[in-house]
């Protein structure tokens, strides 16, 4: 098992919690930690998935909608730049939605969401969710707010890496 773990980079703003996250990770064998910046670019994406080549991919988005974690199970082929445009699609002849095919567990500090937005979080997980399922690679998703506990949100990542590792050993 290989484990790419990534979360983003805001130019514009000064911390983005998925970034402190993937810091404080403590790291673990077969852990490859990236973060991108936000850009909706397809292709620094692939490039690093290509480079790094994991059977797993966990990616990590920060939002601001909701006080608990939220676990991603489907991506929308929209984006936009920002609220005032209106959104365009990532992928023309590609279906609707894409769908993770890892699966994790909801708990006490989470929810199983089927919104990830239509910013760049979605678009990574669209580009990720049709990318991964031709590679059989696994793949999920997990948006945290953005004002969540640092210590509490990088244990609950940890718990979600252990489940992704109990998972393959099946």
């Amino acid at each position: 098992m290989k484990l790419l773990i990534y979360g983003f980079k805001y130019k514009s703003q000064k911390e983005n919690i998925t970034e402190e996250i993937i810091r404080k990770i403590r790291i673990k064998k077969n852990l490859v930690k990236v973060i991108f910046p936000v850009k909706f670019e397809k292709k620094i994406f692939l490039e690093k998935i290509k480079k790094h080549k994991p059977t797993i991919i966990l990616g990590l988005g920060q939002h601001k909608r909701s006080k608990k974690i939220r676990i991603e199970r489907k991506a929308i082929n929209f984006k936009r730049h920002s609220k005032k445009e209106e959104p365009g699609v990532i992928s023309k002849n590609k279906p609707k939605y894409q769908f993770v095919n890892l699966r994790l567990k909801k708990d006490k500090n989470s929810w199983i969401s089927y919104n990830a937005g239509k910013y760049v979080c979605n678009f990574s997980m669209y580009i990720l969710s049709d990318f991964s399922g031709n590679k059989n690679i696994k793949f999920a998703f997990i948006h945290i707010p953005k004002k969540y506990n640092l210590s509490k949100a990088a244990k609950f990542i940890e718990s979600k890496i252990d489940e992704i590792a109990m998972k393959c050993k099946k």
